[in-house]
């Protein structure tokens, strides 16, 4: 059966790679972003705050939901605390994530097109064909070259949605345009977040089932509370917060 992105159950397998020093650059850029980001998210904290958040971790799929505000904002509570989540920006961090999960495992899991992408590009892309398209395989991509300037496309990443991975694809390119270079983490870690960035629809309206799978998902990521670019996806208030708002 096929795969279903994040309107559904998302699921995390990973491809096999090539280039081996290259996964382990990306393997401690990637940890070391993370833990930077991990910083940043609690720098506003009490010493006590961040020891208690480093022992207990919160779960996000076990949250009260209390409903959506502006089609963006999940309201969501636990015991006196309530939390205000920004499902694009959980969207965007939970699609980075398993585009690197993919990139790093043994095994390549995608999930065929009964309509092949055909993706057109620049002439400095093609060119430089041999920097990219195994990153791209690495991902989940099945593509192929199919003429001058044109790439087919016949299947993508197992977790993701068509839609989402065709315009992070379209993106991609723009984005190689601009600087095909990436034989640095650094590089190509920009390319792949300003993508997931496109990937992510806004407006879109999230059921109940929707709304769990993707609180389950930010649950396995390495770091939940900020996306890709580093803004929050989670505020919390607590109720003596709120009520000192109102001045009781």
């Amino acid at each position: 059966e096929k795969p279903k992105g994040i309107r559904g159950s998302i699921l995390q397998q990973e491809p096999e790679g090539e280039q081996v020093d290259i996964k382990n650059i990306l393997q401690t850029m990637r940890q070391e972003t993370q833990l930077k980001e991990s910083e940043t998210v609690y720098e506003a904290d009490a010493p006590e705050d961040k020891e208690e958040k480093a022992s207990s971790r919160l779960r996000f799929s076990e949250l009260e939901v209390i409903g959506v505000v502006f089609q963006t904002y999940i309201l969501a509570s636990a015991g006196d605390t309530l939390y205000l989540i920004d499902q694009h920006a959980a969207h965007e961090r939970i699609f980075y994530e398993q585009l690197l999960a993919q990139y790093h495992s043994s095994d390549k899991l995608s999930q065929q097109l009964l309509i092949p992408l055909q993706i057109s590009v620049s002439a400095e892309v093609e060119h430089a064909e041999e920097l990219w398209i195994g990153y791209l395989r690495d991902m989940g991509y099945d593509i192929e070259c199919f003429g001058t300037r044109m790439y087919i496309v016949r299947a993508i990443p197992a977790f993701a949605q068509e839609g989402d991975a065709e315009r992070f694809l379209r993106d991609l390119m723009t984005g190689l345009e601009q600087g095909p270079d990436i034989h640095s983490f650094a590089s190509l870690d920009r390319l792949i977040t300003r993508s997931c960035k496109s990937a992510v629809k806004g407006g879109d309206v999230l059921h109940s089932r929707e709304i769990a799978a993707l609180l389950a998902q930010l649950d396995k990521c390495d770091n939940p509370w900020s996306c890709p670019h580093g803004r929050p996806t989670v505020i919390r208030m607590t109720k003596g917060e709120i009520e000192r708002m109102f001045k009781r």
